[in-house]
């Protein structure tokens, strides 16, 4: 084979190291539904996205998830505290409405 001859390989494009945060922020966030740990999972979530920003990483979707589910979860706990409070409050009504009779 003459140097005019040389076979050259298909350039393949750089494999991006995947994010921790972002896996971190879609566990925690998953694991952590409709309770508090789905908080950290919201912060990992937020961290992952500016990592991945400033470090060109992969994991962009999974961070999102995160967030989105972190979000989810938030909202899921505050609703539980809601109900729960509103439901004590409404027995400790009756309570008092049937000893005061």
């Amino acid at each position: 084979m003459s140097d005019s001859e040389t076979t050259h390989e298909p350039s393949r494009p750089p494999v991006r190291e995947m994010n921790a945060m972002a896996i971190a922020s879609f566990v925690v966030s998953l694991v952590g539904l409709c309770n508090p740990l789905g908080i950290l999972g919201l912060i990992f979530g937020y961290v992952a996205k500016r990592q991945i920003r400033d470090r060109g990483n992969a994991g962009g979707g999974l961070a999102t998830a995160g967030i989105v589910l972190g979000w989810v979860s938030l909202i899921g706990f505050i609703l539980l505290i809601v109900f729960a409070a509103a439901g004590a409050f409404g027995s400790w009504l009756g309570w008092v409405n049937d000893h005061n009779n």
